[in-house]
């Protein structure tokens, strides 16, 4: 440190919280991922009790993520273009409408589960729009030194949403059922509504007054392939999460492999999450890490590495070490990427470009299940970890090689 230069304020884990307008925005999403999280799973359930389909459990979760793909770019316009404060609270407010529905259904027992399918779509449709204009608000509300901090304590709110979400809703269906779980995902979203009320800044576009147009959603894809550190991350991350998408071929490896049925496979995909807690946790004591582009291939090469541990696993603890490292790693590339998107995309950019973040990651987790579905049936689930390994360690080195900006990246 240079003893006449002034001292850089420390980065605590809770920093970005003591703003006020960020506080809100967080806690406003933690409320809005929790509501739905909760009804989500409240509709698997209630379709499975309905129908007692395999097939119709699947169409459900698949009516629940498609939008994203289908209207992730748009989404990002819009928020190029219109108050993105004012698009958060629509799509809070939005998120009502499903979850009156589904309860007043449920309660006069009329629904089926068409309407769950529906519903579901159209949840998931005002949900693709939310995400967005949160991220684009978030460089406002917080200075460029505590986005690392502001972007990883956001992410921890999907991390946690995916663990609690889950065990919340059960144990309120199980005790009180379907109607009040309906509804208490709207005493969930009111308040959150509320919070996002209650934030000063201005969500406003900045610049010229802009429309959205076919131009304006190429404009967003141009600028991550003009955008060379941004264009390798993304392109690190598919080629990682495409021969590594391990989740799918998880239950190969808890019936199969080490016979622990339901309890074990609900402890192996539990543990991805908690680790992907532990990572951004991890991210927030480090404060801002200067080196991001080191980080993120270093966290890449222990993700491949994890893989062919979890192949190579013939004890269950040593796979559940295994994907808890997986969900560690693949946290921090999460949080960097969303990071440092924000850090080089322009204000009038940043919508689109955090909107291909979702989409991207979605289409090709979709991607990724199909080639890991279809790898473990050719050639056994640890095989496929173990081929899909050594492919990653492939495209790593590729990336690193195409693009060797990413290993010398820095922000300021």
């Amino acid at each position: 440190m240079n003893p006449g230069g002034p001292e850089e304020p420390t980065i605590r884990p809770w920093s970005s919280l003591l703003i006020r307008d960020y506080r809100l925005l967080w806690a406003a999403s933690v409320l809005n991922a929790l509501a739905i999280q909760i009804r989500n799973v409240a509709s698997l359930y209630q379709v499975y009790d309905i129908s007692g389909s395999a097939l119709q459990l699947g169409l459900t979760g698949f009516f629940q993520a498609f939008p994203f793909v289908i209207f992730g770019l748009f989404a990002g316009a819009l928020a190029d273009v219109f108050d993105r404060k004012m698009l958060l609270l629509a799509s809070t407010l939005g998120q009502l409408i499903p979850s009156l529905l589904l309860g007043i259904l449920t309660l006069t027992g009329t629904i089926q589960v068409w309407h769950i399918y529906g519903l579901g779509f159209v949840g998931a449709v005002i949900d693709v729009f939310n995400w967005p204009a949160r991220s684009a608000l978030i460089p406002r509300l917080v200075p460029p030194t505590l986005l690392m901090n502001a972007v990883t304590l956001s992410t921890i709110i999907l991390q946690t949403s995916f663990l609690l979400g889950p065990a919340l809703g059960g144990v309120v269906i199980d005790y009180s059922g379907l109607v009040v779980t309906y509804f208490t995902t709207i005493a969930l979203l009111v308040p959150a509504a509320f919070a996002v009320i209650g934030m000063r800044s201005s969500g406003a576009p900045q610049g010229e007054r802009r429309r959205v147009s076919l131009r304006s959603l190429v404009e967003g894809v141009e600028f991550i392939w003009i955008q060379r550190i941004i264009l390798s991350l993304f392109l690190l991350d598919f080629g990682v999460t495409l021969v590594g998408f391990y989740r799918p071929i998880l239950p190969i490896f808890a019936a199969d492999v080490f016979k622990m049925g339901a309890s074990g496979l609900g402890v192996l995909y539990g543990a991805p999450s908690l680790g992907a807690v532990l990572g951004s946790v991890t991210l927030l004591m480090l404060g801002d890490v200067r080196r991001k582009g080191v980080l993120v291939i270093a966290a890449a090469v222990i993700f491949a590495a994890s893989l062919a541990l979890l192949g190579f696993s013939q004890w269950f603890w040593m796979a559940l070490g295994a994907v808890l490292i997986l969900g560690f790693t693949d946290s921090l590339s999460v949080a960097i990427r969303r990071t440092v998107v924000q850090l080089l995309a322009p204000d009038q950019l940043l919508g689109r470009a955090s909107s291909l973040i979702t989409v991207f990651s979605q289409a090709t987790n979709g991607l990724g299940a199909v080639l890991a579905g279809a790898a473990a049936q050719a050639w056994g689930a640890p095989n496929a970890l173990l081929v899909g390994s050594g492919i990653c360690f492939l495209m790593i080195l590729g990336t690193c090689l195409a693009i060797p900006q990413l290993w010398r990246y820095r922000s300021i």
